[in-house]
């Protein structure tokens, strides 16, 4: 039998027969995987049992029996205990974490986890608006996914947008379109697709300076997920 340790953040889980809790974690070392964790409910003390909650943070040590994955013990490195005391910040992270269920392979994502990571860590620990993370996420998401959208130019025939009074967003050519491309694809303000152009420049470690007005949120909200559902082909249910 060998052991392995990998480093996850645990995006939800299943309680599983009496005493057992079947984890989906998102590792740095084998992307999405699910981890089970036998005896965790009735031991407190058990060697596994110290990462067994969602959005904790820590390390695994597994090994493989009858092609399932076993948690052999746990060590926990962060709790994000503020998520779970305010609802605003648990709704939004519930909405991030099943993105990143949805799109995360279960090959090594460093990118993702890294993005996970820190977004958990402004919500929790940063005075930022939950729903700008989310949003944050959302875009910088589909940027490490490779879905990265066309702003500033008509993503059919390369025209800019940029002196535009509104501009169109469509899904299927995978970006800004102009008037003369555009047929009956949503318009957004000039001020929301210069928001999402910037947070997709910003570095992971500086999203929790995004600052959105309402107006945004709710232009970029309709975008983003939209955007996410034609391309991941899930449904982002807020």
């Amino acid at each position: 039998m060998s052991f392995e340790t990998v480093t996850g953040i645990v995006l939800r889980y299943t309680d599983y027969k009496e005493n057992d809790r079947i984890l989906t974690v998102l590792t740095r070392e084998r992307g999405l995987v699910s981890l089970t964790a036998r005896g965790v409910r009735a031991n407190k003390k058990s060697a596994a049992s110290a990462v067994k909650d969602v959005f904790c943070c820590g390390e695994f040590v597994i090994y493989e029996r009858n092609r399932i994955l076993l948690v052999s013990s746990s060590s926990l490195i962060e709790a994000f205990y503020p998520i779970r005391e305010d609802y605003d910040r648990l709704s939004a992270c519930a909405l991030i974490a099943r993105l990143a269920e949805k799109t995360a392979s279960n090959e090594r994502s460093d990118e993702l986890f890294e993005l996970l990571y820190s977004v958990l860590g402004f919500v929790s620990y940063s005075p930022v608006e939950p729903q700008d993370m989310l949003l944050a996420f959302a875009v910088k998401l589909v940027s490490i996914e490779g879905y990265e959208p066309v702003i500033t130019s008509c993503a059919l025939c390369g025209k800019s947008v940029l002196d535009s009074s509104s501009i169109r967003f469509s899904c299927g050519s995978g970006g800004a379109v102009c008037g003369e491309c555009a047929h009956d694809e949503p318009s957004y303000s000039p001020m929301t697709m210069e928001a999402l152009r910037r947070m997709l420049l910003l570095d992971t470690r500086e999203l929790y300076r995004v600052k959105l007005t309402e107006g945004m949120r709710s232009e970029l909200k309709k975008l983003l997920f939209e955007y996410i559902e034609y391309m991941f082909e899930f449904r982002v249910q807020i």
